[in-house]
């Protein structure tokens, strides 16, 4: 559009009329630049800490003699009604949800399978060994993710990743063995691949189920998963018979985790990503292991030795190269959550 010939109000910006309309303008768009990307990042910061105390809660649940697999059911059965009824009330009307078709269902069960795997591995680590290093070997994952895109890709990983991983695992070398291999308990290393194990088939689930989340969207995605993961806890209990030891305060605990550690953290990081894009939210998840290591010394008295903190800071460096040399589309939409969640990503 040609601009006028002559000068009007709104064009002389020290006149009255165009000094208020700067005025206004001013006030009208700076709180919408700012305001909203702070709220995000706090909503993300804020799913983060829920996420990471879910260890902690957990070494609660079995210090009241509760098991692992009365942990992993109750929490299945009592997140699954949150989920969808996350879905019905939220869900419909959100860009890139569509309802499901038996062909999604099918794909569910898989990666539900995946994330039962993963949950079953992860507490039981939890439950044998220290909450801070069963979530720094948990955090390497993203190295796992890395060798996944390599072996389905058939190309061999780029030099700086490849540097990023070998700096991760010998981060990790120094948390579970500080003091040379001769003196880690069995214990330790029983403990330390069951965390390995549940890295692994984490990886497993984000690398492959991130597709589905692109068909069906991130919250059916996610109601779908724990149903699937939750009805394979189900199979499991009945198949083994492992006793679950319930009790009123381990039951407490347990919900504790399902709502304050998987369901609203969900929602949480997810509306943040929606805002502020799926790569600062994945920066910001690098705090969640320093987050558990805080408030495992804090409450439960765990303490890293000098040359475990060095490998602590070594692994986390690692990572978070390895998460901004990835170029892989849809990793963060999934990288925060550890379990129980799925995502969007806006880049």
């Amino acid at each position: 559009m040609t601009p006028p010939s002559h000068p009007t109000p709104l064009s002389n910006p020290s006149g009255p009329e165009g000094q208020r309309a700067k005025e206004s303008t001013s006030e009208t768009t700076t709180p919408s630049v700012i305001s909203p990307a702070g709220s995000a990042l706090t909503i993300v910061l804020l799913a983060t800490v829920a996420l990471a105390m879910k260890g902690l809660l957990a070494k609660f649940v079995y210090a009241t003699g509760m098991t692992v697999d009365g942990l992993l059911l109750l929490r299945f059965l009592i997140a699954m009604p949150f989920f969808w009824l996350g879905v019905f009330m939220f869900g419909k009307n959100r860009p890139g949800e569509r309802k499901m078709k038996p062909v999604d269902v099918a794909w569910g069960a898989l990666y539900g399978g995946l994330f039962f795997l993963a949950a079953l591995f992860d507490f039981t680590a939890v439950s044998l060994i220290d909450v801070t290093v069963s979530r720094i070997v948990l955090f390497t994952f993203p190295a796992v993710v890395m060798i996944l895109e390599a072996v389905h890709k058939r190309r061999f990983p780029p030099f700086p990743q490849v540097v990023c991983f070998v700096v991760t695992y010998a981060g990790l070398v120094l948390v579970l063995a500080p003091d040379g291999f001769g003196g880690v308990s069995d214990q330790l290393w029983y403990g330390a691949a069951w965390a390995f194990g549940s890295a692994l088939t984490y990886a497993v689930y984000l690398y492959f189920g991130q597709r589905m989340i692109t068909v069906v969207g991130s919250m059916h995605f996610a109601a779908l998963i724990n149903t699937a993961a939750g009805i394979c806890m189900m199979v499991y209990a009945l198949m083994m018979q492992n006793p679950l030891n319930l009790n009123p305060v381990g039951i407490l605990w347990t919900a504790g985790i399902s709502i304050f550690c998987t369901v609203i953290p969900f929602f949480l990081l997810y509306e943040g990503i929606r805002r502020v894009g799926a790569t600062q939210a994945s920066l910001i998840s690098l705090s969640g292991p320093a987050m558990t290591f805080f408030a495992a010394w804090l409450f439960l008295g765990e303490v890293l030795t000098v040359p475990q903190l060095i490998g602590f800071v070594v692994v986390t460096l690692g990572v978070a190269s390895l998460k901004n040399s990835f170029t892989l589309a849809g990793l963060g939409r999934l990288l925060a959550r550890p379990f129980g969640s799925g995502g969007t990503s806006q880049r």
